[in-house]
């Protein structure tokens, strides 16, 4: 079966359309993982700055 030149850019233009979604896709998904990483690491470094020093800001001396 031959392929004319017209048909042959078409098909290569689909292919590079198909490409170009399927990396927005890849790119949305490492975007969000990355957004909930950075928020577990926002909780996690909380939880060990309290764990380290439990006694700051649970007590406040208050003097008149």
């Amino acid at each position: 079966m031959k392929v004319s030149s017209a048909m042959q850019s078409q098909l290569a233009s689909v292919r590079q359309a198909l490409g170009m979604v399927s990396l927005q896709k890849a790119m949305n998904q490492d975007g969000t993982t990355v957004s909930k990483l950075l928020e577990g690491m926002e909780e996690n470094t909380k939880a060990i700055q309290k764990a380290a020093q439990p006694h700051l800001g649970s007590n406040v001396d208050i003097r008149v």
